[in-house]
C-alpha cells in the first residue's frame, strides 16, 4: 500500500476496521548507475599537476645545483663522477656535497679522487694524467747484442727491446763488445707506444802486426792467448799490454796504445835467453844475500840469474861469519844452493855498581856482574838487576877482534826518579832555570857582632829540603815585555835602563807576582798567587806554578857553600874583588853619592844579565846589578829561636815584601853583604826579580 492509499476520505465514518495496519517494509539501498558518478580530479588534472611538480623540482634543483668542471690533460679524457650528476657541456651539474671522480684516457694512467662542491660557488679542477711509459726497440747495424743505457743507467732489454721507459727527453747509449759506444738524444713519447732507434755501430778495434825474433812466441793480451808470432791481431782500443812468451826465453811485455780504426805494425821483438833460477836456503835462515854487490833479500830466496856469466853471491848475518860463492847458471834451468853460516863470538865483560847484580842476556839469566860472557857477534839485550835498585838496560854487539866492557851504574828508585827530572828548563818568557836540590840546615841572618849588620838580620835556624827550580838570571826587559808589551824601565840621568838584556826594574812586587801567574797559565800550571781585581790577596802554598823565590831559598842559593854561609858574593873578606859584580863603582859617581873609588865594573847603572861570573851553583847576579823582590812578606824576628823552620814561605799577611841583595847603587859594607835585608812595595830603579817554582 502506498501512502496515498492510507489516507482516509473526509466525511465518511469509519471504524477501526476501516483503517489498514501500517507494516514496515524491507530497505534496499538505491543502486546508482556507474555512468552517473562524479570524480574529484580528472586524469588531465593529475597530468598537469605532475608536470607542475616536476617542473618545480627541476627549478629547485637548478637553483641549488652547482657546476663541477674538470679541465683534463689530455682534453678528451673520460670523466666519471659518482652520485647524481647531470652532464652539462664540459662539466656536470651536481648538488653541494662530496663526489668521487675517475678520469681515464688511452695511453695514460687513470686518476681517481674526491672533490667537495660548496654552496657558495661553482667547482673547477685541473687534472693532468700521467703518460704511461714507452718502449724502445733498438735495431743495430751490424746486428750484435747491445746493452742499453738510459741517462747513464743500464736498463733491462731483450732482443734490443727496452720496456717501460718513462716519457720525456732521454740520452740513449748503446754499448757492445768490440764497438764504440753509440749515443743519441731522443724523446720518449710514452703512451705505451714502442719507438724504434736505428744505430750504426763503429768498430772499436784496430789491426796490430806482431813479430818476434825468434818467431813462434805465444802472444797473449790480458790473459787471453791470441796466437803465435808472426801474428795479425785485432786489439780493442785503449792501452794494452802484449805479452810474448817462448820456452827458455825471457818473457817480454810490450805496452801498446791502440786507436780504433788505426792499424799498426810493431817493431820486431828480440826474445833473450831466459834466466836460470837458483833456490837458496841457509842455516840459520834469514841470512842477507847480495848478488854482485846488489842486495837481493833474505833466505830462503829464489834468485833469477842471467846465463853465460859468473855471479858472485855473498851471505851474511849478525853473529855469523859471511860466506861467498861464485856460480854459473844455464838458461831456463833451476838449481838449489844450501849455505851454512858459522857463528862468530865476542867477549863482553859486565860490571856494576853496586856489585853482584844479576845479568840477563836476551831475557835469560846468564850470571852476575863481574863475569865475562862469550856471545855471538850480533845485537844482544843486556839487563842488569839488583834488589832495591832500578834495572839497568842496554844493547851490545860483541866483536871477535876485541873484548868489550859494560859498566852498569844502578840507581835507587829515588835516584832513578831524579834522573828523569830535567836539571834545566826554560820558562815561557824564555829564561833559563836550574834544578836546586837543597838538603841543608843553616842559620839565616847575621850575628850581632858582624860589622855592618842591620837590626832586621835576626838569626833564624832553617832546614831547606824541598827541591825547586831557580832562574839563573834576573828577568830581563825583553822577557817582561812579553807579559806587558808597553813596559819601560826608563833611565837614570839619561842612562837607559830599558835595553832588552838589562834586568827589568821600576816594577812593583805585585807586577812581579802577576808575571809569575802569567807564566803559570802559559805552562798550564796552577797559579801560586791569589788575585782579586788585579790585586794579590794571598798565595797557595800547595800550587806548583811559578813564583818569586822564598827568602830561605834565596839565602841558601846566595850564601850556602860546603856547610858554611858566605859573607860577600866573592868571599868573606874586603876589598871587592875584580869583576865580581855590578856595584856603585867609579862609573856611577855622577849618579849616586857613595861609590867604590878603586873598583870599575864598566857600567854606570844596570848591566846586561850574566855579565859577570856565576856562583858555585851557576846562578848570576845574586849580589850586585839589581836588588830582588822576594816571595816573603817582611817581618823582623825577636832573636835566635831553638825551633828549626822547615822550608819557610813567610806569613800570609803584611804590608811590605822582603828585598834581598845589593844593587848598582850600593857601595857600603852593609849593603854589599849577602845578609843585607831591605823591604818595600813600590817600584824602584834598582829593584828587579827572578822567578822560581817547586818541583812536582
Amino acid at each position: 500500500m502506498t501512502a496515498k492509499e492510507a489516507v482516509p476520505v473526509r466525511g465518511s465514518a469509519r471504524t477501526d476496521d476501516d483503517f489498514p495496519v501500517i507494516r514496515p517494509a524491507d530497505f534496499t539501498p538505491a543502486q546508482v548507475e556507474s555512468g552517473g558518478k562524479k570524480r574529484f580530479l580528472s586524469p588531465r588534472a593529475l597530468t598537469v599537476s605532475g608536470c607542475l611538480l616536476i617542473s618545480l623540482m627541476i627549478l629547485l634543483y637548478l637553483l641549488i645545483a652547482r657546476s663541477l668542471i674538470f679541465e683534463t690533460q689530455p682534453p678528451d679524457a673520460d670523466v666519471s663522477v659518482s652520485g647524481f650528476a647531470l652532464p652539462l657541456g664540459d662539466g656536470h651539474l651536481v648538488l653541494p656535497g662530496n663526489y668521487k671522480y675517475t678520469i681515464s684516457a688511452p695511453g695514460y694512467r687513470p686518476k681517481s679522487g674526491e672533490v667537495e662542491v660548496r654552496k657558495e660557488g661553482h667547482s673547477r679542477h685541473t687534472i693532468a694524467l700521467e703518460r704511461l711509459p714507452g718502449h724502445l726497440q733498438v735495431i743495430s747495424d751490424p746486428p750484435v747484442p747491445v746493452r742499453i743505457l738510459v741517462d747513464g743507467s743500464e736498463v733491462a732489454s731483450e732482443n734490443g727491446l727496452a720496456k717501460n721507459i718513462p716519457p720525456g727527453p732521454k740520452r740513449i747509449t748503446l754499448l757492445s763488445e768490440r764497438y764504440l759506444p753509440f749515443t743519441r738524444e731522443i724523446e720518449i713519447e710514452g703512451l705505451d707506444n714502442t719507438q724504434e732507434l736505428r744505430a750504426q755501430l763503429r768498430p772499436a778495434w784496430a789491426n796490430v802486426r806482431i813479430n818476434s825474433n825468434p818467431p813462434g812466441a805465444t802472444v797473449s793480451v790480458e790473459g787471453r792467448v791470441l796466437g803465435t808470432t808472426p801474428l795479425n791481431a785485432e786489439l780493442l782500443q785503449g792501452d794494452r799490454v802484449i805479452r810474448l812468451s817462448l820456452p827458455r826465453h825471457k818473457t817480454v811485455e810490450i805496452p801498446v796504445a791502440v786507436t780504433a780504426g788505426v792499424d799498426q805494425t810493431l817493431a820486431s821483438v828480440d826474445l833473450n835467453a831466459a834466466d836460470g833460477i837458483v833456490h837458496v836456503v841457509s842455516n840459520p835462515v834469514g841470512a842477507s844475500v847480495t848478488v854482485n854487490g846488489e842486495f837481493r833479500g833474505h833466505t830462503p830466496l829464489e834468485l833469477e840469474l842471467s846465463p853465460g856469466s859468473e855471479h858472485r853471491l855473498r851471505f851474511f848475518k849478525n853473529g855469523y861469519a859471511s860466506v861467498e860463492r861464485t856460480i854459473n847458471v844455464d838458461s831456463g834451468l833451476e838449481r838449489d844452493l844450501n849455505i851454512t853460516l858459522d857463528p862468530v863470538y865476542g867477549r863482553v865483560r859486565i860490571t856494576s855498581s853496586p856489585e853482584n847484580a844479576q845479568v840477563y842476556i836476551d831475557g835469560k839469566l846468564a850470571g852476575t856482574t863481574g863475569e865475562t860472557f862469550n856471545l855471538p857477534a850480533r845485537s844482544h839485550n843486556i839487563l842488569v838487576r839488583k834488589s832495591g835498585y832500578e834495572d839497568f838496560e842496554t844493547t851490545v854487539i860483541p866483536s871477535a877482534k876485541l873484548e868489550q866492557s859494560i859498566r852498569a851504574v844502578l840507581l835507587t828508585a829515588e835516584e832513578a826518579r831524579w834522573s828523569k827530572i830535567p836539571t834545566e828548563i826554560t820558562h815561557p818568557a824564555g829564561g833559563t832555570m836550574k834544578l836546586m836540590r837543597p838538603n841543608a840546615q843553616f842559620t839565616m841572618g847575621s850575628s850581632r857582632r858582624e860589622q855592618g849588620r842591620r837590626a832586621n838580620e835576626v838569626l833564624r835556624q832553617i832546614a831547606l829540603t824541598r827541591p825547586f827550580y831557580l832562574a839563573v838570571t834576573e828577568v830581563t826587559n825583553r822577557e817582561f815585555r812579553r807579559f806587558k808589551r808597553m813596559h819601560s824601565s826608563s833611565h837614570v840621568n839619561g842612562i837607559s835602563l830599558d835595553n832588552d838584556n838589562l834586568p827589568v826594574v821600576n816594577i812593583s812586587w805585585t807586577d812581579a807576582a802577576l808575571f809569575c801567574n802569567w807564566l803559570s797559565e802559559r805552562d798550564g800550571l796552577q797559579p801560586v798567587y791569589l788575585t782579586e781585581r788585579g790585586r794579590v790577596i794571598g798565595f797557595d802554598g800547595a800550587a806548583t806554578g811559578y813564583r818569586l823565590p822564598t827568602e830561605a831559598e834565596w839565602a841558601w842559593a846566595a850564601r850556602y857553600e860546603r856547610g858554611a854561609m858566605r859573607k860577600f858574593p866573592w868571599g868573606d873578606d874586603l876589598p871587592v874583588r875584580k869583576n865580581s859584580g855590578n856595584y856603585a863603582d867609579s862609573q856611577a859617581a855622577r849618579l849616586v853619592p857613595a861609590v867604590l873609588r878603586t873598583y870599575d865594573d864598566r857600567y854606570a847603572a844596570t848591566a846586561p844579565v850574566a855579565s859577570f861570573a856565576a856562583n858555585h851553583l851557576g846562578i848570576y847576579d845574586l849580589g850586585g846589578n839589581v836588588s830582588e823582590w822576594i816571595h816573603d812578606l817582611y817581618t823582623i824576628g825577636t832573636g835566635l829561636s831553638m825551633r828549626r823552620e822547615e822550608n819557610p814561605v813567610g806569613p800570609q799577611d803584611g804590608d811590605y815584601h822582603v828585598i834581598r841583595g845589593s844593587s848598582w847603587r850600593h857601595a857600603g859594607l852593609t849593603e854589599l853583604r849577602l845578609a843585607y835585608r831591605d823591604y818595600g812595595a813600590d817600584p824602584r830603579d834598582d829593584v828587579g826579580f827572578r822567578v822560581a817554582r817547586w818541583v812536582n
